[in-house]
């Protein structure tokens, strides 16, 4: 067919027009894909959009042409198929703390920060516990997420028992008194204690108000694909223009 009308001019001005057109066609079908955990009130599968979090994280995309897939698993396995050759990336991580020496850095690029969260201590009412400083954390009986990264991990004598694959078996744990503390993102701690914990299992369970930190959550994109420096640009651009138009402070109120 095309050999056929090569010698046409009308035939050759409509295949030019189609070789420009090309270049936005294949950025408007750019398609990549982000493994995630399940981190309600912020990202979940159950969730609209996903989550306000991954709503954040898909129109900063979407405002530079680009599409996401998103896959669920749990956090350790998300971590670690985001940097499979079926994924470009995950979301979303903090910056690696002493207990992982590097290793997010070593395997993936980071975005401009997409969420600060504050993480506090959960703990039971009839342990009265007080945040001061990671002195205080000395023989503190602790839990942890499996996948997870603590920073106050590599302290001396600071202990966590990490067997547990999410915070709702650990909430469940702590209820059961299996340790007394349990570092959490204020939200999501109290997003579970509303609905998975039993009104008779959360009665038995605090929190320090104090935040013993902030932290800073990013989109990571792995090395291995060669064009995920691109789509990295790509989106802390859209970031920025979600930011500037007001619509990522909207997204955030539905945490409120």
């Amino acid at each position: 067919m095309f050999e056929r009308c090569a010698m046409s001019v009308s035939c050759r001005v409509l295949v030019a027009a189609g070789a420009l057109l090309l270049p936005l066609a294949a950025r408007a079908a750019d398609t990549i894909t982000l493994t995630s955990g399940e981190w309600q009130p912020y990202i979940s599968e159950k969730l609209p959009h996903y989550g306000p979090l991954t709503r954040i994280i898909t129109e900063a995309f979407a405002l530079e042409g680009v599409q996401v897939r998103y896959v669920f698993r749990p956090w350790n396995r998300a971590f670690i198929e985001g940097d499979s050759g079926g994924a470009n990336g995950t979301i979303l991580w903090s910056e690696s703390g002493p207990g992982l020496a590097g290793e997010r850095e070593r395997r993936y690029h980071y975005s401009d920060v997409v969420f600060e969260g504050q993480s506090v201590f959960f703990h039971l009412k009839r342990y009265p516990f007080r945040w001061t400083s990671f002195d205080r954390l000395a023989g503190v009986r602790m839990g942890g997420t499996a996948g997870y990264d603590y920073l106050f991990a590599g302290h001396k004598d600071i202990t966590i028992d990490r067997t547990a694959p999410s915070d709702e078996l650990n909430f469940r744990k702590l209820a059961a008194g299996r340790f007394d503390v349990f570092p959490a993102d204020l939200n999501a701690g109290r997003e579970i204690m509303r609905t998975t914990l039993t009104p008779e299992q959360a009665a038995l369970i605090t929190w320090d108000p104090r935040p013993f930190n902030t932290t800073r959550y990013h989109l990571l994109l792995n090395r291995r694909g060669g064009d995920n420096e691109r789509y990295l640009a790509l989106f802390n651009r859209g970031l920025k223009k979600l930011k500037d138009s007001g619509k990522y402070a909207e997204y955030l109120q539905t945490l409120k």
